[in-house]
């Protein structure tokens, strides 16, 4: 699976959920990330480094994704930014 297509993917929820319900599975998941995400069949490219962080009550994280090649966000990638809500992604049109 190429890595710009693990968010918003059923695998990651399911990961999601267990890390959710199971603590030692969180702790490992945060402690070796790309570990875990290979066990599940999530596959990174050679050389990149996967960071997963915890949002609690006092800190929010928000993703600034890679600046896309060309100058133009084609609507598939639109999504991938808003994390799939295609009615935001229509209201900029």
């Amino acid at each position: 699976m190429a890595q710009q297509e693990t968010c918003g993917s059923k695998e990651w929820a399911g990961i999601v959920a267990e890390a959710w319900s199971n603590e030692t599975f969180k702790k490992r998941l945060l402690a070796d990330p790309a570990g875990v995400l290979r066990e599940r069949g999530i596959q990174f490219a050679a050389g990149q480094r996967v960071v997963i962080v915890e949002d609690t009550d006092q800190v929010v994280q928000l993703v600034l994704p890679r600046k896309p090649e060309s100058d133009e966000l084609a609507g598939d990638m639109l999504r991938r930014v808003c994390g799939g809500n295609e009615g935001w992604v229509r209201g900029l049109a």
